[in-house]
Parts: structure tokens; sequence; C-alpha cells
């Protein structure tokens, strides 16, 4: 009985030191994580703040030219895409696509492309739509203009049908123009010329530079 005051004090004396090395590190460790987070705080902050501003542009630059393809090569640096498919929108916010065969990307500037076997699809905001075909094309992303060469052939839902050797359509106006033969069809009758301009969404067609036509007699308008 008479020991138990000085176990209790020799006890007490042994725990003494360990409980205050266990409070300096506790302490120390605090120290650290505050400076951790005081430095990590802030490049998350800066990185939030970077992917809000940059968001919009992304997504903008997504809208602008969607593009789908089945394979991919690449020749010479460029990158060839088998079975490519354009999507966009004009500045009315009517639908565009754009097809082909092959393509291949400019390695200098990707948003130049080549095309083989080229199909487009227009849509207009009055529901009228006009398709496109030709042997090759030349795309150019930054000016929205498709270059279309060799058996061009141009279908609309109204019933007129042109052939031309080239041409050249602003996909964001709808805007189609030509400087070479062109020919074509409709119900009236048929129609030849050396250049075209297609305006207000294919509602206008005017063709320049020696243009003949012939007109159906009534009876044989279909």
């Amino acid at each position: 009985m008479d020991n138990q005051p000085a176990d209790r004090q020799h006890r007490a004396a042994d725990f003494a030191p360990r409980a205050r090395g266990d409070l300096v590190t506790t302490l120390a460790r605090r120290r650290r994580y505050v400076q951790f987070m005081k430095f990590v705080l802030p490049v998350l902050a800066v990185v939030t703040i970077a992917a809000v501003l940059a968001w919009p542009q992304l997504t903008k630059r997504a809208t602008f030219l969607p593009l789908n393809f089945t394979d991919t090569d690449s020749t010479n640096a460029a990158l060839v895409m088998k079975n490519p498919r354009y999507r966009g929108v004009d500045a009315n916010n009517q639908p565009y696509v754009v097809t082909a065969d092959r393509a291949i990307q400019d390695p200098q500037d990707d948003q130049l492309v080549t095309m083989d076997n080229v199909h487009a699809d227009l849509s207009m905001n009055d529901g009228a739509w006009w398709s496109l075909t030709s042997d090759t094309g030349y795309y150019d992303g930054k000016k929205r203009l498709l270059n279309l060469y060799g058996n061009i052939a141009v279908f609309s839902d109204n019933g007129y049908e042109m052939h031309g050797l080239s041409a050249e359509i602003n996909l964001d106006t709808k805007l189609l123009s030509s400087d070479e033969k062109v020919w074509g069809h409709s119900s009236l009758g048929a129609i030849n010329a050396n250049g075209l301009r297609v305006y207000d969404k294919g509602r206008v067609i005017h063709f320049i530079n020696g243009v003949k036509t012939t007109i159906l007699p009534h009876e044989q308008r279909s």
C-alpha cells in the first residue's frame, strides 16, 4: 500500500513525455498539411477557372465540325480517313452533311481536307433540300467552303437537276457558284450555260455567260 503513490508518480512521469512528443508530432503534421493545402487549393482554383473559360470554345469547335469515320491511316504524315462524315449547321441553324469514300487531311492544317466521291446534303429553313455529288472535293473548315470537281450532279426537292465540272458551296450561306460549263433540266425544259449562281437558299438560280434554253411546250411538261 505504501508503494502505490510512488508507482503512480513513476507511471505519470513515463506518460507525460510521450504525450508531449505525440502532440509535437501532430502539430507538425498539421502545419505541413496546412502548407500543402495553401499550395494545392490555388492551383485547383486556377485549373477550374481555365476549364470554365475554355469550355465554350471546345463546345463551339465540336459543333462547328463534328467528324465521324470508320478507319484511319497515315500517308506521308497526312491523316487518311475512310468513310468520313462531316456534320454542321449554317447561319440559320439548318443542318448539312458531307460524306466521302476517303478524306486526306492536310498535315499542315487540320481544317483543310481533300475528299474522294463526295456526297453533300443541304437542308433549307423552308423545308427544301439539295443533294450534290462529285468525283472529288476540297473542304476548308475555316471558311466553311466546299469545292467540288468532276461529274458534279445537283438534285433538288422541287425537281431541278443540274450538272457541271466544278462548283463552290458556302456551307454557311448555302450560296453555290460555278464559272465553268453547267447544264440541267426541270419540268419546264433544259438549259446550258457557262456558269451559275444559286442564291437565297436555292430559291434563285442565275445562269450566266452564254445561256441557251429549251422551253418545252405546255403539253409536254411533266
